[in-house]
């Protein structure tokens, strides 16, 4: 799920035109996932959403923030390992969706960039045990992700906590140019899909250690936490990022 991101003007409604364009596809949102489950960019979702949980470690009383919740269904993974989850979003319909699924979630409206940049939200508890995100920070360029990562492992976590982020990710840089060549009708230029050896680096040089693991064709698993802390459980490191299928 993406959220809020570029700066846009308000619309008379008094959103911006990417908070209406996600309100209108809440209630197709699940659907359009499901269906494009097998194609770029929503290739093996099911699976990646799995691998995620699993590079979390979830268990029961963990707490964790899940940041661009959308409807759900990430954080439906982590109630039902008992964990304790917390859900930020700026779209109020795909909050809706998400609450009436999984009332036990507590859901904040708030811009994640503005969250993660400008100020944590008042409302949110800190720290959390995990931070994860779905389908969300590809919307940000490389240095943005960093900036973002970098607040939320500093202001975010506990020590021994970590941050896991699934996404449309490659393992390398010209992995992905080859992938916006044979996706080239469904690739949007304006997206920044992730490149693992790139952003491998990009933490190393902002302090933080990243793994990463390829799950599907287009999706892929990051588990990153401050450098200096315990070892990453649970997926290749990153410097040689696992690039299976």
């Amino acid at each position: 799920m993406v959220t809020g991101s570029k700066r846009e003007t308000r619309l008379g409604t008094g959103k911006t035109e990417r908070e209406q364009l996600f309100d209108s596809w809440a209630k197709h949102y699940d659907t359009a996932v499901g269906s494009a489950a097998s194609g770029f960019p929503f290739d093996g979702y099911e699976q990646v959403l799995d691998a995620a949980v699993e590079a979390a470690d979830a268990r029961p009383g963990l707490r964790v923030l899940d940041l661009g919740i959308g409807t759900g269904n990430l954080a439906a993974r982590f109630v039902r390992q008992g964990c304790d989850v917390w859900g930020l979003d700026f779209s109020a319909e795909m909050l809706a969706r998400a609450r009436a699924k999984w009332p036990q979630v507590h859901l904040i409206q708030a811009s994640l960039q503005a969250s993660l940049l400008d100020e944590w939200p008042t409302e949110l508890p800190h720290p959390f045990d995990r931070i994860v995100s779905a389908y969300v920070l590809h919307e940000f360029d490389l240095a943005t992700k960093i900036q973002m990562l970098r607040r939320a492992a500093a202001q975010g976590l506990t020590p021994e906590g970590w941050i896991v982020v699934a996404d449309i990710a490659f393992p390398t840089a010209d992995a992905r140019t080859k992938a916006s060549r044979r996706w080239a009708d469904t690739w949007d230029p304006d997206e920044h899909y992730w490149a693992a050896d790139e952003a491998v680096t990009a933490c190393a040089q902002a302090g933080l250690e990243a793994t990463y693991r390829q799950v599907s064709s287009c999706g892929g698993v990051f588990a990153i936490r401050a450098s200096g802390t315990a070892s990453l459980p649970g997926l290749s490191r990153a410097g040689r990022a696992d690039s299976r299928p």
